[in-house]
């Protein structure tokens, strides 16, 4: 099997091509798409990664209708815990997920 990185082509000095971003980036949602159940999600902590505005600190990534959809993180939960997020409630269902040491 030929490894190929669609996230960086290798081109040599053309840097990363932003339609790579883009297509990995939906493959990767795809992939989640598959991984989770209905309503299934996880929260993400995106400080120092990706500013999405100062009051963003941590986002829930959840699959909801056969689409990945990310919302903002209203209460203070640990990055990496599972959620539940039943339509019917106002807010998530946790699930604590054990750390690795």
């Amino acid at each position: 099997m030929q490894e190929v990185n669609y996230t960086n082509s290798g081109k040599a000095g053309g840097g990363q091509n932003p339609q790579d971003l883009i297509n990995a980036s939906l493959i990767f949602a795809r992939a989640l798409g598959l991984i989770l159940k209905d309503g299934e999600g996880i929260v993400v902590d995106i400080v120092g990664d990706i500013n999405l505005g100062e009051e963003v600190k941590k986002v829930i990534v959840f699959e909801y209708n056969d689409q990945v959809h990310i919302y903002k993180c209203e209460e203070d939960l640990a990055e990496g815990t599972a959620v539940n997020m039943d339509r019917k409630n106002d807010g998530p269902e946790t699930t604590e997920v054990a750390e690795e040491a």
